[in-house]
């Protein structure tokens, strides 16, 4: 061991000491909301609001990051309160959509009683989110909003079945210029 080996100790890496320092993930969402423009609010260290502008509406995104997991998850909730007597229709008509998703699913919540648009991605062993990758989790989730939407829009305040509900929001959806 040399003298200059004894005189400064160096920690040992380990995994807990190395994700301690890394960069938070949300870190590049807030500059992604600052290049484009997009209204957000940290919550916290670990939570980030977004609106992102669509077609129909402002939707309202979550983003967490889950150190302990190495996890960035994201959470889209609809607007307003689904009314009561349609969650059939409603979760037939996620499974509907979820068949056409790429990532990410569509759940009902019914303790709150609405429908959210959830999606993560691990970081585990140091990986570190890219912008390309940030701009990808909220490129699909406004995809998968804008068509689950005007679908869920359907069933609920138009009274289609899922079926119809979805090949009219499609049909809306590629209509749009």
């Amino acid at each position: 061991m040399s003298y200059a080996d004894q005189r400064h100790i160096r920690p040992s890496p380990t995994l807990s000491g190395s994700t301690s320092v890394r960069q938070n993930p949300l870190e590049v969402f807030t500059r992604i909301c600052i290049a484009e423009g997009y209204e957000h609010d940290r919550i916290d260290i670990n939570e980030l609001q977004i609106s992102l502008p669509g077609l129909w509406c402002e939707h309202d995104v979550s983003l967490t990051w889950n150190a302990a997991n190495e996890q960035v998850q994201v959470f889209l909730l609809f607007e307003g309160k689904m009314p009561g007597g349609r969650s059939d229709d409603i979760c037939r008509l996620m499974s509907l959509l979820n068949e056409r998703l790429t990532s990410g699913h569509f759940d009902y919540w019914d303790k709150n009683r609405c429908l959210v648009y959830r999606d993560s991605a691990s970081f585990r062993g140091g990986a570190k989110l890219g912008t390309e990758q940030g701009l990808d989790m909220l490129a699909h989730a406004l995809d998968a909003a804008e068509r689950g939407y005007p679908a869920c829009q359907y069933v609920i305040w138009a009274g289609k079945s899922p079926e119809d509900a979805l090949t009219s929001a499609l049909v809306d959806l590629a209509a749009q210029p």
